[in-house]
């Protein structure tokens, strides 16, 4: 998992923008710039795949068997939710390093001090999806903010 020269290059710094991050929940803003951070002091480079996204995307994951969500149904579309991956393996982690990422994540959540929101992941799921992070009560707190409409 450790790779400290891809943390060093020009392809890393660019992953870091990859993800919309337009509407995203602030609690979702924050885990991901302070777990991308824990993990780069790890010498683990990691970045934001996806945070919000669009209905459009949201059916086409859904039709394809990688979301079990439809267009209107994922924390994604509400800025409620982050799949962070791995820099050069993607989502190709052994069971054994996403328990370490998900164990990383936790610790970060329950820090005393750190303003985030209760996180639920994937990773202790039945659906395993150990890259992904949501607000536990999204459907709830999405009507809190003004996140893009479906």
């Amino acid at each position: 998992m450790v790779d400290k020269p891809f943390l060093a290059s020009q392809r890393w710094q660019e992953q870091q923008w990859r993800a919309n991050r337009e509407g995203a929940h602030p609690d979702i803003l924050e885990f991901e710039r302070v777990f991308i951070k824990r993990m780069s002091k790890l010498g683990v480079p990691m970045f934001a795949h996806e945070m919000v996204r669009t209905p459009e995307r949201q059916n086409d994951l859904y039709a394809l068997g990688n979301s079990r969500a439809k267009a209107g149904q994922s924390a994604h579309q509400y800025g409620c939710a982050v799949d962070i991956v791995h820099s050069t393996k993607a989502w190709g982690l052994s069971e054994k390093e996403w328990l370490l990422v998900g164990h990383v994540g936790k610790e970060l959540i329950t820090q005393k001090g750190l303003a985030i929101a209760s996180l639920a992941w994937g990773g202790d799921w039945s659906f395993y999806d150990p890259a992904h992070w949501e607000v536990l009560d999204w459907r709830t707190e999405k009507e809190k903010f003004p996140w893009p409409k479906t």
